[in-house]
């Protein structure tokens, strides 16, 4: 039974504001993993190819880390992510650890930039004239 004292967005707005989170982890994803793979990969990698990792490794790496518990199941959704950027951005498996790594720092440098961004304009930019 619903709790009546907090109102209820409905199932409708709740399905439409899940899918406009999932389009814009997408495109952060897919962008953080396109200059990973720019960086890594040494040829053009395309923004549709690491739309295309960032799409599949979610579900694919998500399903299996909820059906295989524990560390294992972690250890194969990181198999089946370095095969998927193997797989489209067409390097060994070193490239594609290279990747992985590389997208993990551009997600910290872009976290730190944004949040100094955010808090700069939060408290307001100091007058530099």
């Amino acid at each position: 039974m619903a709790n009546p004292f907090i109102p209820s967005i409905g199932i409708g707005s709740t399905i439409v504001g899940f899918i406009v989170l999932f389009i814009i982890y997408l495109l952060i994803v897919g962008f953080v993993l396109w200059l990973a793979g720019e960086v890594v990969v040494g040829r053009k990698v395309t923004f549709g190819e690491a739309l295309a990792v960032a799409g599949t490794g979610t579900f694919l790496v998500g399903a299996v880390i909820s059906f295989v518990q524990g560390l294992f199941g972690l250890l194969i959704g990181l198999l089946i992510f370095l095969f998927l950027v193997k797989h489209y951005f067409k390097t060994g498996w070193f490239g594609a650890i290279g990747v992985a790594v590389m997208a993990i720092v551009v997600i910290v440098v872009l976290t730190f930039v944004l949040g100094a961004v955010l808090i700069g304009a939060l408290f307001g930019f100091p007058r530099i004239f």
